[in-house]
Formats: C-alpha cells, structure tokens, sequence
C-alpha cells in the first residue's frame, strides 16, 4: 500500500464516520468506486459503519445483516448495491463460484465487502477501510478507522469534499 493513499482517523465514532460517508456519495453517486473493503475484528464496526454508508446514499430499507445469508442487495436507481460478508466462508477461493463471483462481473455495481482476508484473488478494491478498537473500550463506541484508497485521485476528490 502506498502511504501516501491512506488516511487514518483516530477516535471515530458513528457521526464522524456519518461525515466520512457524507464525503463518499459523490464519489459513489458518479460511479467512482465499485469495491468497498472492510476489516476489523468481531464487534469492531464493519457492519455498522456499511449501514451508515448505504442509509446515506439513500438506502431506506430495512437493512439486514449478511452474517448468515453472506449477501444482501439493495436497488438504487440503475445501481446494485451489495453487502457481501465473508466471515463464514471457509474455502478462500468459494467466492470465485457463483452469485459472490458475479456481483464483480457488472459494471453498475458497487460491493461493500466485509472480511476480505477470508478470500483469496479478490479484485483490488477502490477503498479498503481497516476498524480497529485502537485504545477505546468496546463501550465507547469509538474507532480508529484507516482508509486506503487505490488511486491517488479519489484521496484528492474526498480532501476536496467539505463536510
């Protein structure tokens, strides 16, 4: 990874993660990012922190935990939005046969992966978020959330976003 790409936040909680992905939907909305990766532990927001993100973009349903069903989908307009959790995949090649597979195979897409260690040969994502509990208690609810972005331009796009 290049330093250089990466941004790290210390102390985050959800409405400042509600600020970061108030950054996001532009860049998401003009179809810059297809492939969104989270990684953190068990209990250290992931999945939390996908919801914030998809309620913003406007996602206005009920959204579900893909835990157990490793993949939920949304509709927004002409994009698919997929939720995709592989933490109970055992195999690190499975997600290269069938539905998982295909969620990277269409353009209009936009995939928020949880778990991308679990997988071997994923496509490289746009935005690889790192959680962590850092120096915080579970309780507090507060984070220290890294942020890698692929291409140096989507780092100059979200500095120019004010929030």
């Amino acid at each position: 990874m290049d330093k250089k790409n990466k941004l790290v936040f210390e102390g985050v909680g959800e409405p400042d993660f509600q600020t970061i992905a108030s950054k996001l939907q532009n860049m998401i909305e003009s179809n810059a990012l297809h492939y969104i990766y989270f990684s953190g532990g068990i209990g250290a927001g992931k999945t939390s922190y996908i919801r914030i993100l998809l309620k913003n973009i406007g996602i206005t349903e009920n959204i579900k935990s893909p835990s157990f069903s490793m993949i939920e989908c949304y509709r927004k307009k002409k994009k698919t939005i997929c939720h995709v959790d592989l933490f109970r995949m055992e195999n690190p090649s499975a997600w290269q046969h069938g539905e998982i597979r295909s969620l990277f195979e269409e353009d209009d897409n936009l995939v928020f992966l949880e778990w991308p260690e679990k997988a071997k040969g994923l496509p490289c994502p746009d935005i690889h978020f790192t959680i962590t509990l850092g120096n915080y208690k579970h309780e507090e609810k507060k984070r220290d959330v890294s942020m890698y972005l692929k291409r140096i331009e989507l780092l100059e796009i979200f500095n120019k976003c004010d929030y």
